[in-house]
């Protein structure tokens, strides 16, 4: 009869049966349960069953090992007693071993064993999300069933997704589901975030210009509020893209240290009533440099792979991460390279890949840089080095209308989390890159030679979450005095001055005493950003004398102008009586020297 030391070692986020016996000689049967506390303290219990094979073995010991140091109150226990357990900890994991009391020895007999603790890395609060996740396990034929339960306190909030939602009967997942990759939770509504970027620009040009940078915008999933912007830029535009670009003038030579304070709320669905309206198509499904659309390999592969689903897992499963590149400089490769060296990616090629199959397939696609939090950088990894920033693909919904993000990086570390179906409350965008494959540039590649702080600060914010007011001021640049006849012409300056976005600005303009009506709708006005209209108006009747006046009526406020107008015979009085004047005195000086020289001739 031989005594077996049975191995089964546990990560994290990886459930790895290992056992050192031949395989086959022990069927082992899991019920786990993970019951989590308000304060996110996670009670791990594991009632295991094996049932021996062999009919000369049994089994001696059993093996855990966490990928973490926040265990406590280990205990376990058979039928009948404690179960003896011995716990060590060393380089941030915890090892947990039981030698069994029982010697449970012949073919078909079992051995039960219940071993619970507490693990406080299970359930992490970040900024006003609970998160959950839990272990996946590898696919072991001597695991013959593996069912998990949860239960979460209230008091974390609605639940915002779970994935995988479960199989198993009374709430339950099953061995299957826990193969592909685990359970990944959160719970809450919105997260919210306190953004500090640094902009260094310069012009190194003999002659003033325009630059410009990228900053946060708003999209479907995360809304922005600019706190601050100093220096004050010129004006703020919204791209073809939907970033918000920053523009400001430059002396020759000049440079400019810009700082930009920000919040940013992110949320897991798309707003109510949020959409873009993508008129040409072809733009997000040209070829362009890193996405080699017209590439046979690229091709082929848009043939087989013709959905966003099907491209995402294909990507996910192609390519495989390399943690070695994060560590020196990596420098971007494209598409075709990515599949030339599929296992020397980083999130630059899984997104690359993504975006020119579904190009090529037909289906509009871009890339977005920003920031991802993340508390793992080996299971989600940041891969531009530039004040740790991440790259992933958006692809192009007809039927909801707007762009969604999807992260096949992610879904490649973290062994199959769906980061398709939804995201999370953990990406910031920071530039989205649609129309050239490479531009704008992200906040954290403007940093000063020499600089050795931070150009990117994210923290979760401290601040509730709430609607910000939008404001816009609306400004007449037109002459005081008009003539009659004469065309007189300004412009209308509508300015959002307030740090969100307006989705809709409703414009109506009028004039008396002649009607001059204008009506238009801008939408997905930036802050800082401005609307100029141009006016233009003309009194027929010459002799018109008066005043008249502009009404505008942006969003229902209302702002008036009043001008006075003047007959266009006021144009010449002024020369009448100059002329007049210099007539007179020509007549007099005339009828004068006629009286001097008639005078002279008498004498």
């Amino acid at each position: 009869m031989k005594s077996l030391l049975c191995y089964l070692v546990t990560w994290l986020l990886l459930f790895c049966v290992q056992p050192v016996f031949a395989s086959g000689d022990f069927q082992a049967d899991y019920a786990v349960q993970y019951a989590i506390s308000p304060a996110g303290t996670t009670i791990v219990t594991q009632n295991i069953t094996l049932t021996n094979n062999q009919t000369n073995l049994y089994p001696q010991k059993y093996s855990i090992l966490l990928d973490t140091t926040k265990i406590k109150n280990v205990i376990a226990y058979d039928s009948n007693q404690i179960v003896p357990t011995d716990i060590t900890q060393k380089d941030g994991k915890t090892q947990i071993v039981l030698t069994f009391n029982d010697k449970i020895v012949g073919i078909g007999k079992k051995l039960s064993f219940t071993l619970r603790f507490e693990n406080g890395d299970v359930a992490v609060k970040n900024g006003n999300i609970w998160e959950v996740n839990i272990p996946g396990i590898t696919p072991d034929a001597d695991i013959n069933a593996y069912n998990v339960t949860l239960s979460v306190p209230s008091s974390f909030g609605p639940n915002a997704y779970m994935s995988p939602l479960p199989a198993g009967a009374g709430s339950t997942w099953t061995r299957e589901q826990m193969i592909n990759g685990g359970i990944s939770a959160a719970y809450g509504t919105t997260q919210s975030f306190d953004v500090r970027l640094t902009y260094f620009i310069q012009n190194p040009n003999v002659t003033s210009t325009t630059t410009e940078f990228a900053l946060p915008p708003d999209t479907a999933y995360q809304t922005v509020s600019i706190v601050s912007l100093t220096p004050k830029a010129d004006r703020v535009i919204r791209d073809p893209d939907g970033n918000w670009m920053a523009r400001y003038t430059l002396l020759p030579g000049a440079s400019q240290t810009v700082e930009a304070a920000l919040h940013v709320d992110v949320s897991l669905r798309p707003k109510e009533g949020f959409t873009e309206d993508l008129a040409d198509t072809t733009v997000y499904t040209s070829e362009d440099k890193y996405w080699e659309v017209k590439n046979p390999k690229i091709a082929d592969l848009a043939k087989i792979h013709t959905t966003p689903r099907a491209i995402y897992n294909y990507v996910t499963s192609a390519l495989s991460y390399d943690y070695g590149r994060v560590e020196t400089t990596p420098i971007r490769k494209g598409a075709v390279a990515a599949l030339s060296a599929p296992k020397n990616s980083v999130c630059m090629e899984f997104t690359d890949l993504f975006i020119a199959i579904s190009r090529a397939a037909g289906i509009p696609a871009r890339e977005v840089v920003g920031y991802a939090y993340t508390t793992n950088p080996r299971l989600r990894p940041l891969s531009l080095v530039t004040d740790v920033l991440h790259a992933w693909p958006e692809y192009y919904d007809q039927d909801k209308q707007h762009w969604v993000p999807v992260d096949p990086t992610w879904a490649n570390t973290t062994g199959g989390v769906n980061y398709f179906d939804k995201l999370d409350f953990n990406h910031i965008v920071f530039a989205i890159q649609g129309t050239k494959s490479d531009y704008p540039y992200p906040a954290g590649s403007y940093r000063k030679s020499g600089k050795t702080t931070k150009d990117v600060e994210v923290r979760f914010s401290s601040a509730p979450f709430t609607a910000k007011t939008e404001k816009l001021t609306t400004t007449f640049s037109f002459p005081s005095t008009i003539t009659a006849g004469v065309r007189a012409d300004g412009t209308l300056t509508i300015e959002n001055t307030s740090g969100v976005a307006v989705s809709t600005a409703d414009i109506v303009i009028q004039s008396a005493p002649i009607d001059v009506g204008i009506t238009k709708t801008e939408t997905n006005i930036p802050p800082l950003g401005k609307i100029s209209i141009p006016l233009s108006l003309t009194v027929p009747n010459y002799l018109t004398r008066g005043s008249g006046r502009f009404v505008a009526s942006v969003n229902g406020v209302t702002t008036q102008y009043g001008f006075t107008i003047q007959p266009i015979t006021s144009y010449f009085i002024i020369p009448i009586v100059s002329f007049s004047a210099i007539l007179i005195i020509l007549i007099f000086m005339t009828i004068e020297r006629a009286r001097i020289w008639k005078h002279r001739k008498k004498h």
